[in-house]
């Protein structure tokens, strides 16, 4: 059972309450005072507003720059991966793309994350479409003043962009090789939800410090990895992914593939975050003392106790094969609790 800590989320009505009554106490010392404003501290009062989540705003994105009249009202994500950094911020969304559902331990009825479900339906968040049959059309009922899309990987739409900026100002977002942390940072200033963003990061980091005391890292270096569903090999995480990311803050020695065993296969060739394997180079391309199953499920546990090209390899021989559930396959801030939750369980002292 994973222990994900409720998110520590500013309250933005407040904070609006409180600029306004402090606009109001400033305007009235100006009318007590000397009612003369110069050029200088008008730019200055310009400046500051700025800087306090003023719209228009103009965002860099991984598709170039993109200018914001107002702050979203009725957001439309095409990614089911990065609605869940949109839900951490609580950004209006509502309508989600979707993977396949009831997929155990990963997705709901609606196929819809599980680490961030009852946020969705808290929310009234609807299915827009699976993955597998991406439709732009769909997202005009919805009426949204803004469309997420991943730039690349299995959720992303965007070979669909340009029918997409027709409906809606686009963000684009590359979270293939990014640290969630990062992606919500982006989301945050996207949707003017910068407070929310920033206190779920700080509230992750100091849970990273209380887990890294807890924990007694094994001997030795530790690959991760993903196995792949077919059974055809794995993919190496390398230390752009986000999930090597936190494992390398929480103290591990990570290994690398090596140079002789990299390939230009299929998978992950647009990615920074993985590096496919066949099966006869798994173990040369893992050369860890220790490994990390990264999503690990039933079907994935069996493959690597049973096929040779696992089974044999001296990590699970050693019995030092350590697994995440498989809701770690793409990291918010909910999953990456999760992770945090898991390592906990296994390397606890």
């Amino acid at each position: 059972m994973t222990l994900v800590r409720k998110r520590k989320v500013s309250n933005g009505v407040v904070s609006v309450l409180l600029a306004g009554t402090l606009a109001g106490s400033l305007a009235a010392c100006s009318s007590e005072g000397n009612s003369t404003t110069s050029d200088e501290g008008a730019s200055e009062s310009k400046a500051a507003s700025s800087d306090d989540g003023e719209w228009p705003r103009t965002i860099d994105t991984d598709n170039g720059e993109l200018t914001l009249e107002a702050k979203p009202e009725r957001i439309v994500s095409t990614s089911v991966t990065l609605t869940g950094s949109l839900l951490a911020v609580d950004a209006p969304v509502v309508a989600s793309g979707a993977t396949g559902e009831n997929v155990e331990d990963l997705s709901d009825e609606n196929g819809f994350f599980i680490q961030w479900s009852d946020e969705a339906k808290e929310q009234g968040i609807e299915k827009l479409w699976d993955n597998t049959s991406p439709d732009a059309e769909s997202a005009v009922g919805y009426a949204p003043d803004l469309i997420v899309v991943a730039k690349n990987s299995g959720d992303s739409a965007f070979d669909q962009i340009d029918r997409l900026e027709q409906i809606a100002p686009v963000l684009v977002v590359d979270y293939s090789d990014a640290s969630w942390q990062d992606v919500t940072t982006k989301i945050g200033e996207a949707t003017g939800q910068e407070e929310e963003a920033e206190d779920v990061i700080a509230d992750f980091d100091n849970r990273i410090d209380e887990v890294r005391d807890q924990i007694e890292l094994p001997d030795g270096t530790t690959s991760s990895f993903i196995v792949f569903g077919d059974g055809e090999g794995a993919a190496a995480l390398t230390p752009e992914a986000p999930q090597n990311q936190i494992l390398s803050r929480l103290g591990f020695d990570l290994t690398e593939v090596p140079e002789d065993i990299k390939g230009n296969t299929s998978m992950g060739k647009d990615r920074g975050d993985i590096i496919s394997l066949a099966l006869e180079n798994v173990q040369a391309g893992l050369p860890g003392d220790n490994w990390i199953s990264v999503s690990n499920s039933k079907d994935k546990e069996e493959e690597l106790r049973s096929q040779p090209a696992f089974s044999t390899a001296p990590a699970v021989v050693g019995d030092r094969l350590y697994t995440t559930p498989p809701s770690t396959f793409r990291l918010d801030y909910f999953s990456a609790n999760i992770l945090l939750d898991s390592i906990l369980e296994q390397f606890g002292k």
